[in-house]
């Protein structure tokens, strides 16, 4: 491998890490002397995207794509450059990056693609046919994806939207109908378009599929020492990147299932993000929201209020009730909140302001935070590893 291959491989390495400042240092001092190569071009442009300099992202991946406009060396620049742009012209990037990546999947089931470069390359890093088509029908999704954003958002208003979000999301499903994000995104899709019921079914589909795909992977990870010596096993670095890839689908399920009104499956969805990475502030946002809402619907239905919607009661109006199940559904708001104050507190804490504001203002209206679970824990272990933050559904 020579030398600006492994400086494109740490920088990618550094990305699924979540360290986009240190690949961003490792990559600018580069960018002249590789102005031309479009593998690091793309992983520049992700890499300026993932530091939210959209501007530089813009003209690095948009020269990427005069260079190589048949995307023979990539399609990732058309992905990213459509979701910058967005729009009818971002349908266009998007819509090139897909038709070759159908072409390529294409290739891979018929056994062929032995004159496409990228497929030869690729081949060479994945083991098995399965785990190759794995790979392209996870960027087919990128793409579809980010063209039903697309519909659902600057192009909501055209007449063709709706239809165009059923073709997208059945496409998706077509190249696997066991894809939790899919199945995900389907809820949207339905939610925007009122049928209610249908969107319920798809999240809790999608909240199973997630789930069994979460234990899976804790299951892998427990096994990996007292395997260590078997090759078929994924070690620890996919395992523990898959792992982590889950954080940001489960908020995001999460927030689907609060605007559904299924509360309880939001809480647990939220306690499973914190499985995975409990510094996250947005998951004990959704967890605390969740016990809340859960509350008001309570009170609502016990007491007469001049409120059309439960959801419209007073933090303060449950606060004086005597009921034990809202007392217990605020006992647990709290205690999230106050895991969420914790986390507002520290210097690195990484969230919207707005979501920070959010968080501080229902904790106050709560009363403040649990003192006693502020408080440090004694003798609390080091962590020495993601593996030993996963824990098994038994320890749950």
């Amino acid at each position: 491998m020579g030398e600006i291959d492994q400086i494109i491989a740490d920088a990618r390495a550094l990305l699924q890490f979540s360290q986009a400042e240190k690949a961003l240092e490792l990559l600018t001092p580069n960018f002249e002397s590789n102005s031309s190569n479009i593998s690091f071009l793309q992983i520049f442009g992700e890499t300026l995207l993932e530091n939210n300099d959209l501007e530089n992202a813009y003209d690095v991946l948009m020269k990427a794509c005069e260079i190589d406009p048949t995307g023979d060396k990539g399609t990732e620049k058309f992905l990213y450059l459509g979701q910058i742009i967005g729009g009818p012209d971002g349908l266009k990037y998007l819509d090139n990056g897909l038709n070759k990546l159908s072409i390529q999947l294409n290739a891979i089931n018929e056994d062929k693609g032995e004159d496409d470069e990228v497929l030869v390359e690729l081949s060479k890093l994945y083991e098995t046919k399965e785990e190759l088509q794995k790979y392209f029908i996870k960027k087919l999704n990128q793409g579809i994806f980010a063209k039903i954003e697309i519909w659902m958002t600057d192009l909501c208003m055209e007449p063709e939207a709706e239809a165009q979000c059923n073709d997208l999301i059945a496409y998706s499903l077509k190249l696997d109908d066991q894809n939790p994000e899919s199945l995900s995104l389907l809820s949207s899709i339905r939610i925007s378009q009122q049928r209610v019921d249908e969107a319920k079914d798809a999240l809790e589909k999608s909240w199973a599929l997630f789930q069994d795909k979460k234990t899976k992977l804790e299951e892998a990870a427990n096994n990996l020492q007292v395997n260590s010596e078997n090759k078929s096993q994924p070690d620890s670095f996919e395992v523990g990147l898959e792992y982590m890839e889950l954080i940001q689908p489960l908020l995001t399920l999460a927030r689907f299932a609060i605007e559904l009104e299924l509360y309880e499956i939001a809480t647990t969805i939220s306690s499973n993000s914190q499985d995975i990475n409990e510094n996250i502030l947005e998951s004990y946002y959704y967890e605390a929201l969740a016990n809340i809402l859960s509350a008001k619907q309570i009170a609502y239905k016990l007491q007469s209020s001049n409120v059309e919607d439960y959801r419209d009661l007073e933090i303060k109006q449950l606060l004086k009730s005597q009921n034990s199940d809202i007392k217990a559904f605020i006992d647990e708001a709290k205690s999230a909140l106050t895991q969420g104050y914790k986390i507002t507190q520290t210097d690195s804490v990484d969230a919207d302001p707005e979501l920070i504001e959010q968080v501080l203002t229902l904790v106050d209206e709560l009363g403040g935070p649990i003192i006693s679970e502020l408080m440090p824990q004694k003798n609390e272990a080091e962590e020495e590893g993601w593996e030993e933050e996963i824990n098994s559904d038994e320890e749950l």
